[in-house]
């Protein structure tokens, strides 16, 4: 936890600059995108960022995450860095970051690569899903999440990974495969359900159980404008539902051992 209130503020204050970047970009390409996350609940409990947070999430369905990501490549100027596979062949995450240029927030697991590590905002895809729950859905999850610990691993994270006997499969199987062909294969894997017209978003990028990540589209869509310090921005429209989903009681404040950011080494 970043316990320099003054330090915090700084961090805020930038995110906000790129998600006003990143909400002008939708705004202009008719690009769908949503507060999700803590981002999510800090909106609807605290009116802005939870007090102790250090990240912003919104999410984008794939299709339009596709697109977002092209024209990044014209329409996002050089005070901004699109962190994704396009711009570093060797990006090791499953959702694309924005950062700002000329900043450093360096997280512990990535504090030995060589990559930018600059203030960010985080940007999920949301994949389509045709049930609340599926064995097609489970087995997307589990292969993409093994396929996400060997890029993981690849890349060099300073992080413990567990791996299990399927996993080692895997390791053995795609041993050969470069990051970035293992990162195109994940979100192949991830995107595999073409149908825009299905029942569900699933996000399969989030660190949250997938059965969790996936709800009705008619909960998000068509988005509603919610208060984030001062401003308004796209969030689901029924909140309610995706917040007790994620956190159940979202209300209620998690004890302070629980208050929690992402604890950067350098800033």
């Amino acid at each position: 936890m970043i316990d320099d209130s003054t330090t915090l503020k700084r961090i805020h204050s930038i995110q906000l600059d790129i998600l006003d970047k990143v909400e002008r970009i939708c705004k202009e390409n008719d690009i769908p995108y949503y507060l999700i996350g803590g981002t999510l609940l800090g909106a609807v409990r605290h009116k802005g960022f939870i007090p102790w947070d250090d990240d912003l999430d919104i999410a984008i369905p794939r299709k339009d995450f596709n697109r977002f990501i092209e024209i990044c490549k014209t329409q996002l100027d050089n005070k901004y860095f699109l962190h994704w596979t396009s711009t570093d062949p060797e990006y090791w995450l499953p959702f694309a970051k924005i950062r700002k240029n000329g900043t450093i927030f360096e997280e512990k697991p990535i504090r030995n690569l060589d990559a930018h590590k600059g203030i960010f905002v985080d940007i999920f895809p949301l994949d389509n899903a045709n049930k609340q729950i599926s064995f097609f859905q489970g087995m997307q999850a589990k292969i993409s999440k093994a396929i996400q610990c060997l890029i993981l691993k690849k890349r060099g994270l300073d992080i413990e990974l567990e791996f299990s006997k399927k996993m080692r499969f895997f390791e053995l199987l795609l041993s050969g495969f470069s990051i970035r062909r293992l990162a195109s294969l994940r979100d192949c894997i991830m995107s595999l359900n073409k149908n825009d017209k299905s029942k569900y978003y699933i996000n399969l990028a989030s660190n949250y159980n997938h059965i969790k990540e996936t709800f009705p589209k008619t909960k998000f869509d068509p988005p509603k404008k919610t208060e984030f310090e001062g401003n308004y921005y796209n969030a689901p429209n029924d909140w309610d539902y995706i917040l007790r989903r994620i956190f159940n009681d979202y209300m209620e404040l998690p004890p302070p051992d629980k208050r929690v950011g992402h604890n950067p080494v350098r800033i």
